[in-house]
């Protein structure tokens, strides 16, 4: 009986031992890259792409986009399509307006002459500074939403290829101090990557 005891016990210290050194493991990691499986791995590469795109590449030009009032930028792998809130909704809405519409089609027509049906796509939506960070969050979803809903509904996206990302008031692109800068900060864009392992 005594033996048993102390195998007992020592099996509970030994379990102690290892709980404690794994939850070391997860404290100290640099990235919850360190601690992923082969099954999440995947995953974590595929955002750590959305998280490290330069959304100053250098602006392209695209006559049918400049008249649509959107800027375009990139480099070989990435296309940015950065179109202003004014254009696509009005203030605090996320129903996209009608000039919205005629400008999200020429989008949608240059994103099909660059990939041929191929690559992901992030919508990603941004707010000026003018509310709550929570409200922002929802409103840059809701109209990142809208935008992704118009491309697979109207343009024909396959669904699987677009997800959103709302920005909210996350990386202003200009002062929200002034009328001029807030407005250049209500944006939506339509990032498509054609890098391999984003597919």
């Amino acid at each position: 009986m005594k033996n048993n005891t102390v195998f007992f016990l020592l099996m509970l210290a030994g379990l102690t031992v290892a709980c404690s050194e794994s939850g070391k493991r997860i404290e100290n990691a640099d990235s919850v890259a360190e601690m992923a499986t082969n099954d999440t791995a995947v995953l974590y590469r595929d955002d750590a792409v959305w998280d490290n795109i330069d959304f100053d590449a250098p602006i392209v030009v695209v006559p049918e986009l400049v008249s649509a009032n959107v800027t375009v930028r990139g480099n070989d792998s990435v296309t940015i399509y950065q179109a202003s809130q004014d254009i696509l909704f009005d203030i605090d809405k996320a129903e996209i307006k009608a000039t919205g519409k005629e400008s999200l089609q020429k989008i949608a027509d240059n994103i099909k002459s660059r990939t041929q049906g191929e690559g992901m796509i992030r919508v990603f939506g941004f707010t000026d500074s003018t509310a709550s960070k929570e409200h922002n969050l929802e409103l840059g979803r809701e109209r990142a939403k809208a935008v992704e809903e118009w491309l697979t509904s109207t343009a024909g996206f396959d669904a699987d290829r677009i997800k959103v990302i709302s920005k909210g008031q996350q990386d202003p692109i200009a002062s929200n101090s002034t009328a001029q800068g807030r407005q250049q900060n209500r944006r939506v864009e339509i990032v498509v990557v054609r890098t391999q392992g984003t597919d």
